[in-house]
């Protein structure tokens, strides 16, 4: 788990190259393997399959935040938006077809001086808390800080009723994130997020249950495949306190190269900070805010 120490720790590494070399250690049976530089693409997987995570993961949470605004909208432009991550974009409700579009332009740059442009159309086919109803997420030339997000995000209620926390069954089909450099990194996701509210809506939590999936590449083209093991714990309360938005608590396991490691998302602080520990290797750390 993360301490004080670790924290304190990290504020010494001082370059994204050097907190990879030093992250991550692969540990292997063959001893001439483990007199061998040791490749990592291992490592990226698991950086950048967190970081994907957290593009798409946040592209729902303001869709969520997008649509309780709209269902109280007449159509048209959406004047009154409270999350900060949209402030300077456009948004207009087709409220006959059922419509969202959101349109951060050329670019806008939010807290913590992330930077989005491009488009976000969602479609819906009722209100988001009732059960049975549907919305989907699609793109035209999204990026977040230079990141090119594609994909077909559809999101469904599947709560018991209107009294229950509201639970949510996620899919991410065809996703993949585009860096400068045009290498990519490729995604599916098979989850399920139960919304935990709040008498305080700031205080609401979302918790995406063990058993939710992913898979895909990373830059180097190593497949993994993800499973959370025990709730991810996302706080509204941390959202504006975090360049990246990532789970505070949980923990997931990824397979990559045969070899399987554990992230650990900490015990609910609100930090950008991850514990990662592989077969026959040590706990090392990575700062994901670090590596945007």
């Amino acid at each position: 788990m993360k301490t004080l120490n670790l924290i304190t720790d990290l504020t010494h590494r001082a370059i994204f190259g050097m907190g990879i070399a030093s992250m991550v250690f692969f540990a292997s049976c063959n001893k001439d393997e483990m007199e061998a530089p040791i490749v990592d693409h291992d490592e990226a997987a698991v950086q950048e399959e967190s970081i994907a995570q957290s593009d798409f993961d946040e592209i729902d949470d303001m869709a969520a935040n997008i649509m309780g605004v709209a269902e109280t909208s007449s159509g048209g432009r959406v004047e009154s938006v409270e999350d900060d991550r949209c402030h300077c974009a456009e948004i207009t409700h087709d409220k006959e077809n059922k419509t969202i579009t959101i349109d951060f332009g050329d670019g806008c740059t939010g807290p913590n001086g992330v930077v989005r442009s491009g488009i976000i159309f969602i479609t819906y086919t009722g209100p988001r808390f009732v059960p049975g109803s549907q919305w989907t997420v699609t793109f035209r030339d999204y990026y977040v800080n230079r990141r090119h997000i594609e994909g077909l995000r559809t999101v469904t209620n599947i709560s018991e009723s209107l009294e229950s926390n509201p639970t949510f069954h996620i899919t991410l089909e065809d996703g993949k994130v585009t860096w400068p450099d045009e290498t990519f990194a490729t995604r599916e996701v098979d989850k399920i997020r139960v919304w935990i509210r709040a008498a305080n809506p700031l205080m609401d939590e979302h918790h995406i249950l063990a058993g939710s999936t992913s898979e895909g590449t990373n830059r180097q083209g190593t497949a993994y495949k993800t499973e959370v093991l025990t709730d991810l714990v996302y706080k509204r309360s941390c959202r504006n306190n975090l360049r990246v938005r990532i789970p505070v608590q949980g923990t997931k396991q990824i397979e990559t190269r045969n070899r399987t490691c554990v992230i650990d998302y900490g015990d609910g602080a609100c930090d950008t900070i991850i514990e990662i520990t592989c077969e026959l290797g040590t706990p090392e750390t990575m700062d994901l805010a670090e590596q945007l």
